[in-house]
């Protein structure tokens, strides 16, 4: 479930699941407008007539994550062996499941390849990601949660658009 919003206006943040966004104007016409950080203006976002119903697709990304290392300005992220960051550069993203680490809204800032090295044994097997929220307490520990991609939707309009994620 996702809050409507009315108006001029930007919804929450929204953790992707199936990536199908359904927008629906019930109070008037509206532009609608999707992504991390959206805007939604007259002469260049998508018309939606009241009371129809436009569905949208996004990329969906998630991924379970092993192990986290804290800085100041940083939060890296580790995944199980093999596996590869599904995110971008630029993704914004949810932190769910980590004690201490729990974020509805953080850029990544940089992704980190797994080195398999020349005998698969001397460099880290495991991709990471970079966020850029960091901790006071600069820890390193093995610790189990959840990373997913969340998106905006910014709607320009006169009355209440709802908005709901569909399968």
């Amino acid at each position: 479930k996702i809050a409507s919003v009315s108006g001029n206006a930007t919804s929450a943040s929204i953790p992707l699941k199936s990536g199908y966004l359904r927008v629906t104007p019930a109070g008037g016409d509206a532009f609608v407008e999707v992504g991390t950080d959206p805007t939604a203006t007259d002469d260049s976002s998508i018309y939606v007539p009241q009371k129809t119903s436009l569905v949208l697709r996004e990329k969906v990304a998630s991924s379970s994550v092993v192990g986290v290392t804290t800085a100041d300005a940083t939060t890296t992220f580790t995944f199980a062996t093999g596996m590869e960051s599904p995110f971008a550069v630029g993704d914004t993203i949810e932190v769910t499941g980590t004690t201490g680490f729990n974020t509805t809204s953080a850029s990544v800032t940089q992704i980190i390849p797994a080195n398999y090295g020349t005998s698969g044994f001397e460099s880290s097997q495991s991709g990471k990601v970079v966020i850029g929220i960091g901790s006071s307490d600069k820890n390193t520990g093995t610790i189990t949660g959840e990373l997913r991609r969340t998106v905006k939707v910014a709607v320009r309009g006169s009355g209440k658009t709802h908005i709901s994620e569909v399968q």
